[in-house]
């Protein structure tokens, strides 16, 4: 599991505060599977366990490398239990509204900060969580996921475009005398082509 890292001697390391969590509200439920379910509103339930015991103070959200090693930790989870990460899942983790994240994306307020690790300003570092969130969405499209396919179209402005029809007509099919001709009228015979029997 993503996050758990096993030392030499047997005993695991959990790197990541919220897979103990995680670990815990799983042994809640009648049925751990469901966490793992497509779009699972269990795993949406999760997050918000999480939230609920990680009490993430508002200080957080003045430093962006906090958000964003929160982020890390948030999508490392996501793709333990086969989801898709997402802004308005985050915004849950993290006790915000996502207009607030959506807010910083645009550089509108708290855009002066800046992300070591990732070597971007506010605005860019979240621009970049939701290329990854658009990945998401993308990979589900391509696997034929209707649903993911109707995200691409009305979040990313996605369009399905119509196949280019090709003309299969004899016109098409030239001898090679007849191209031979053709490359002499276009040359204006300056050039004496051979014609090999």
């Amino acid at each position: 599991m993503q996050g758990i890292t096993e030392t030499q001697d047997g005993a695991e390391i959990i790197e990541n505060p919220m897979i103990i969590l995680a670990q815990e509200y799983a042994k809640r439920l009648p049925n751990p599977d469901a966490l793992t379910a497509p779009n699972s509103h269990t795993f949406t339930g999760l997050i918000k366990y999480i939230n609920k015991n990680m009490a993430y103070s508002r200080d957080i959200l003045a430093d962006i490398n906090i958000l964003n090693n929160i982020w890390e930790q948030y999508t490392d989870l996501v793709y333990t239990y086969l989801q898709k990460p997402t802004i308005e899942e985050y915004a849950i983790l993290i006790g915000v509204h996502r207009d607030s994240i959506y807010a910083w994306m645009n550089g509108e307020y708290r855009n002066t900060d800046y992300c070591e690790k990732l070597g971007s300003s506010r605005p860019d570092t979240i621009k970049k969580w939701q290329a990854e969130c658009a990945l998401g969405r993308y990979k589900g499209a391509a696997s034929g996921n209707v649903g993911m396919i109707f995200l691409c179209k009305a979040v990313d402005g996605m369009v399905e475009t119509a196949p280019v029809q090709v003309q299969n007509s004899a016109q098409q099919i030239r001898s090679s005398s007849e191209l031979l001709e053709d490359m002499k009228k276009l040359q204006g015979n300056a050039i004496e082509i051979h014609e090999t029997q």
